[in-house]
């Protein structure tokens, strides 16, 4: 398992766009990817899960990588994130 963090800097917080990059990402690998922000979670490669957690600006989150390519799937969001403003 492969833990990565972040906080939400975006002036509008986890936007529509923001998600669909992330799920984007996720998709592209096997293993299971899980967002959870503060004591809720939501299926990171489902859109709809990840923006019915309505995520404003200021809050910390992780995405959890279970599977045979979470190395992979960590290496990508840990540069994914920066570039859209969610580390």
């Amino acid at each position: 398992m492969k833990i990565v963090t972040g906080i939400v800097k975006a002036n509008n917080g986890l936007t529509a766009r923001l998600s669909t990059q992330i799920v984007a990402e996720a998709n592209r690998f096997k293993s299971k990817c899980t967002i959870k922000v503060m004591d809720e979670e939501a299926d990171l490669k489902s859109i709809m899960n990840v923006m019915a957690l309505v995520v404003p600006t200021g809050n910390k989150f992780s995405i959890i990588i279970e599977g045979d390519d979470e190395e992979k799937a960590e290496l990508a969001f840990n540069k994914l994130l920066p570039e859209i403003d969610l580390q």
